[in-house]
């Protein structure tokens, strides 16, 4: 056993998800890739056990001592056999994969990923992987996926393996020294005080609209409440949808964020945040949770592990503002949350509660979203398919996880949602909103807000 290390906060993040969950199942990011082409199993294996040996967070284990998660790194492990699965259709294979996502990987007993190879009904042939968030963000995984195919199309072409991975090990040592600047602890602390202080308590703003903090007002005699135990350790079960944007408004809107030079996320963030807005009484103040890749450099796309950070996205817009500055305003929150990027996410989240004296099972977050800016040419020009799958549970309202898709040319969203507060209707109705609001911008940013909340229909 190598040294013991005490979790870095971007696990501590994740672990909270774990800590507040009778069911202890959604702290593992489940998975599959496939490709159009028919994969060697034999030298993918082979592929695999050096991908372990190149990306350390792979051989990164658990334990708890005296009620404390703590983590080591085994100095070598290889996987003897990988089970091949072969699927003749599209219900097979989704009714597997979603049954085995929704079963917990055991990081405390020495299971941190499950792995299957499968030929698809489609023809293609391809990887699932479900892995502990502990081990791996969604960046890791892709970073996972595009090193183990380069090093199997070297072992295929006999040509030298791709530039060794840098170690997530060290990144987890530098992580504990950043903890020991309390100077700049304390001017985070100080910023978020601030950024939370200003107006005033935020408000809930679900996407489903004003009924649930309704519910809870009449619950607690509390006609002013603001903020509603929105977030369910009990009553966590959800449901997954899979929406698309077509390849000729995905690419309009890959296209303005890199003539702009904008992050695709920003976009997402407004137009979701203006939905919310519109259906909660056009409330100018909507709050939302940014699941953020701190991984900025080229030594931190070339290392496994999990770097995350939850970004708390306060966005307070007036309606008289056009879409272009809208959109200013959210890049100006998202840059000054990352000046303070280092700051843990459960102490911001605690200056947050201590404030409004909010229970923990309260949050002024209705929705979360994240980017993953997967680039298809990390694995080749080569038709390729990638997805997520439904935990079964979830502690928060609704995940969107945003991505481009290789397959299509366009964008997918998986929402991830909690069904006994967000209804399939109310997804679909977000969704369409969203990706109106976003089209709507992108042709004429001089649009005002006002006029975008007078377009969203429910």
């Amino acid at each position: 056993m190598g040294e013991m290390y005490n979790l870095i906060p971007s696990q501590e993040n994740i672990y909270l998800l774990v800590k507040f969950s009778f069911h202890k199942q959604i702290v593992q990011v489940p998975s599959s890739v496939s490709f159009d082409y028919d994969l060697d199993f034999n030298l993918m294996l082979k592929a695999l056990n050096i991908e372990i040996e190149r990306n350390d967070c792979m051989r990164l284990r658990f334990k708890e001592i005296d009620g404390v998660i703590k983590e080591y790194f085994l100095p070598e492990y290889k996987v003897k056999k990988v089970p091949i699965l072969t699927f003749s259709t599209k219900e097979q294979q989704n009714g597997f994969f979603d049954k085995d996502a929704q079963k917990p990987v055991y990081f405390l007993k020495d299971e941190c990923y499950r792995i299957f190879f499968f030929r698809s009904y489609n023809g293609y042939s391809g990887i699932y992987f479900n892995v502990s968030h502990l081990v791996m963000d969604a960046m890791g995984i892709f970073i996972f996926y595009s090193d183990l195919i380069s090093v199997y199309k070297a072992l295929k072409t006999g040509s030298e393996l791709p530039p060794p991975m840098f170690k997530y090990e060290d990144y987890i040592k530098n992580e504990h020294e950043k903890m020991k600047n309390t100077a700049r602890l304390e001017k985070s602390a100080e910023f978020y005080k601030e950024y939370f202080a200003k107006g005033g308590e935020p408000t809930y703003a679900g996407i489903h609209g004003p009924e649930f903090l309704e519910r809870e007002r009449r619950r607690t005699r509390n006609p002013a409440l603001k903020v509603p135990t929105a977030y369910s350790p009990i009553y966590d079960k959800s449901a997954f949808l899979i929406l698309d944007i077509d390849a000729e408004r995905g690419q309009k809107i890959l296209n303005f964020c890199k003539e702009k030079g904008i992050a695709p996320e920003l976009l997402f963030i407004l137009a979701m945040r203006t939905y919310c807005s519109a259906v909660n009484y056009r409330t100018p103040d909507v709050f939302c949770n940014l699941m953020c890749s701190k991984r900025i450099t080229y030594k931190d796309m070339r290392m496994g592990g999990c770097v995350a950070q939850t970004l708390q996205i306060r966005t307070i817009i007036p309606e008289t503002k056009t879409f272009a500055e809208a959109l200013d305003d959210c890049m100006s929150v998202r840059n000054t949350l990352f000046k303070n990027l280092n700051y843990p996410f459960t102490y911001a989240r605690g200056i947050l509660l201590k404030m409004y004296n909010h229970k923990v099972i309260q949050g002024p977050s209705a929705f979360m979203v994240s980017w993953l800016p997967f680039a298809p040419e990390a694995v080749g020009n080569v038709d390729m398919e990638f997805r997520t799958y439904n935990l079964g549970r979830y502690f928060n309202p609704l995940y969107a996880i945003t991505f481009p898709n290789p397959h299509t040319g366009g964008i997918t969203i998986n929402y991830m949602y909690r069904y006994k507060l967000v209804s399939e209707k109310n997804v679909r109705s977000f969704h369409e909103n969203a990706v109106n609001i976003i089209m709507k911008g992108i042709e004429n940013p001089n649009i005002t807000v006002r006029e975008l909340l007078n377009g969203v229909v429910r």
